[in-house]
């Protein structure tokens, strides 16, 4: 994990999580760089979503640090690393029924919707 620390984006130090007596991850390190690209692969049960759910805050490892852009982010709540940009999705994708397309879409863009409650409320609406 050698290298200039400013280069960092994503930097998982020491991880561990467990379910019960079940060690999902334990020691894992991983450094992800600016620009780079960076694949995840294993078999069934070797820990990949583990790994990708404590990065997005959906899991909260016993040990270990993970940081963004180097701002320790390990026990930062989900709603604030969606604000810095990090995120999940489920593979399970179920639209809500009963809404269009465009809604079902705009739905996962909440966070970055600019209008308040007056505005919805009158239908005209803010930026988005």
């Amino acid at each position: 994990m050698a290298g200039d620390p400013s280069d960092l984006t994503l930097k998982v130090e020491d991880l561990h999580l467990s379910f019960g007596k079940v060690k999902a991850l334990e020691e894992v390190n991983l450094v992800v760089r600016h620009g780079e690209i960076l694949s995840l692969i294993g078999p069934n049960g070797a820990g990949k979503t583990s790994l990708l759910n404590c990065i997005s805050g959906f899991y909260h490892p016993w040990k270990g640090k993970i940081s963004f852009e180097g701002k320790d982010i390990t026990h930062m709540p989900d709603h604030n690393r969606t604000k810095l940009g990090i995120g999940r999705t489920f593979q399970g994708i179920q639209l809500f029924l009963g809404m269009s397309t465009l809604s079902n879409i705009m739905s996962g863009r909440h966070i970055h919707m600019k209008t308040n409650f007056w505005q919805v409320a009158s239908m005209r609406g803010g930026r988005c």
